[in-house]
């Protein structure tokens, strides 16, 4: 889904039903490009590194990180997501289980959702 390439910058998060400051949280920047997806910390250091893979037939729509540099490597993150304009919602389960069925977290899922706003073009890298 080429809607979904550029460069990423979170504007929220939340985990389970709580708030996460934005300083608490690694990610700088998301980059996805072509089928490679980049985290990049405040640094601009990549610090995940891997392919990513969309279904956007099934809603909600399916989003899988798999890892090949940093601390995901060998494993496939399975999320969810959603787009409106230059908005990108991300939601995954921490604990690397099942694919989230739904934003709203459940009792027995530890829910990241991350909130981006698209990076204007002088910050893209």
């Amino acid at each position: 889904m080429r809607l979904l390439e550029g460069t990423w910058l979170p504007v929220g998060a939340r985990v389970a039903l709580d708030e996460l400051p934005m300083d608490e949280l690694r990610v700088a920047r998301l980059v996805l490009q072509g089928r490679e997806y980049r985290i990049l910390d405040r640094r601009l250091v990549a610090i995940d590194c891997g392919e990513f893979r969309v279904d956007a037939t099934v809603l909600p729509r399916a989003l899988d990180l798999i890892g090949l540099e940093g601390p995901n490597a060998g494993r496939t993150l399975r999320a969810i997501f959603e787009l409106e304009g230059d908005e990108l919602v991300v939601c995954y389960d921490l604990q690397g289980g099942a694919r989230p069925s739904s934003m709203t977290p459940v009792a027995d899922q530890l829910l990241l959702k991350i909130t981006y706003a698209r990076a204007p073009a002088r910050l893209a890298s």
